[in-house]
């Protein structure tokens, strides 16, 4: 299983991005953020990486300030590794 964490360190600039993401036909989900990403606010925007660019370009205009990363999680659960993407 391969998908994608936007995390943020303010949790309503997370829900806003979930929201910009839904709005333009983005499947995403607001999940807790796993430990190893740290300098989070506890929760984080879920996506298929197929989706990277678009979300890449919708972050430059969702005017959200509190951006920290987006990782590639690999695998499941108590398994998964976190790859920051650069």
């Amino acid at each position: 299983m391969e998908y994608i964490l936007a995390v943020f360190s303010v949790r309503t600039d997370t829900m806003q991005f979930n929201r910009i993401l839904n709005k333009n036909r983005i499947n995403s989900t607001v999940v807790e953020t796993p430990k190893s990403a740290s300098a989070s606010c506890g929760i984080s925007v879920k996506f298929a990486l197929k989706d990277l660019n678009e979300a890449r370009r919708l972050l430059t205009f969702s005017g959200t300030k509190s951006f920290v990363r987006f990782y590639l999680v690999t695998g499941f659960y108590g398994n998964a590794k976190l790859t920051p993407i650069k």
